[in-house]
């Protein structure tokens, strides 16, 4: 079984200062966090911010060859996690027969954020490597829970650090001793 993202953002680990990208399952407070390339964060940071380029970046010229082929982006899909490497899939569509194509996680939700389709992780990744992200504090009233919650989460992720997430666990666990 696979569940939803319902939101994806971008921060800095500021202790490996690489780009990871934080994909929030819908409906919990549950993150998976996806370290990725410098350059593959510029181009996921434009797509997010929908920032258009003077010319066609690559994930812009597949798009388009996948749209003069005929084939539709259906939706995106985390499905395996080998080695501290997640693998993803592709799901394209053209007369209502899909196509898997396999890819790396960053070239797959660049895609996605670029086309608004859904994406998906699988539950073992999940269970295996969400972060509870429930000690972000979010307070709303219910016409603006969901914007309020995307920006707390954005303002968490500005200041992301994985080891402050660590030690919070490992305190909770010396909590529960």
């Amino acid at each position: 079984m696979f569940k939803k993202v319902d939101v994806i953002t971008m921060g800095l680990d500021k202790i490996s200062n690489s780009p990871v990208v934080f994909l929030r399952i819908e409906n919990t407070h549950l993150g998976i966090p996806i370290w990725i390339g410098a350059c593959e964060a510029t181009f996921l940071a434009l797509a997010i911010n929908e920032q258009e380029t003077p010319r066609p970046l690559t994930h812009d010229l597949i798009i388009s060859i996948l749209e003069n082929e005929g084939y539709s982006i259906n939706r995106v899909e985390i499905h395996n996690m080998e080695e501290n490497i997640y693998y993803a899939n592709i799901i394209l569509e053209k007369g209502g027969i899909e196509t898997t194509i396999d890819s790396r996680p960053s070239d797959a939700l660049i895609l996605a954020v670029k086309k608004r389709v859904p994406i998906y992780i699988k539950d073992k990744i999940i269970i295996d490597n969400g972060i509870d992200l429930s000690f972000i504090p979010v307070e709303n009233d219910e016409e603006n829970q969901e914007e309020d919650k995307r920006n707390e989460f954005k303002k968490f992720l500005e200041n992301f650090d994985i080891d402050t997430i660590k030690k919070h666990f490992f305190d909770e666990g010396k909590k529960d001793d």
